[in-house]
């Protein structure tokens, strides 16, 4: 225990004297690990939703296994989703399409169902609750370029 304190203070010791021996301070530039100042806002490239309407499009892959589904089409006419109006659930509440087959012909308007974990009770007469604030699971999918790079497979 007494060789575990003699390291934790050396090691602070060496950190103090390694930042002291700069003599200087830190300028902005190298506060980071953006070689940009911390003051500058970024402004961010513009995007674009998909124009495709409602229940013409294709599913979109998943990011991995369970993950929430992407939505596949534009969502700005329908916010704010709320549970005293939430238009998803027009045309997503649909139970007896639960373990069906999905309709691969898009050029036929399709339903895509919520999943059996949406729903209150297994009766799937009513949307539980918690589960009316969609945006908070599910994305809309734009042409937005990632942020930062990602190697997660």
């Amino acid at each position: 225990m007494k060789a575990r304190a003699i390291f934790t203070t050396l090691g602070l010791i060496f950190a103090i004297a390694a930042c002291a021996s700069d003599g200087g301070a830190i300028d902005e530039l190298n506060m980071g690990l953006s070689k940009a100042s911390v003051f500058d806002t970024p402004t961010p490239n513009a995007y674009s939703y998909s124009d495709a309407k409602p229940g013409y499009n294709d599913p979109l892959p998943r990011a991995w296994e369970n993950a929430p589904p992407q939505i596949p089409h534009r969502v700005d006419t329908f916010l704010p989703i709320v549970a005293a109006d939430n238009q998803c659930l027009d045309c997503h509440d649909v139970p007896k399409y639960i373990d069906k087959p999905v309709n691969t012909d898009r050029t036929v308007k399709s339903k895509s169902p919520m999943s059996r974990d949406h729903y209150a009770s297994n009766d799937l007469d009513e949307v539980a609750g918690a589960r009316f604030t969609c945006t908070q699971c599910h994305v809309p999918q734009s042409n937005a370029a990632p942020l930062v790079e990602s190697t997660y497979r």
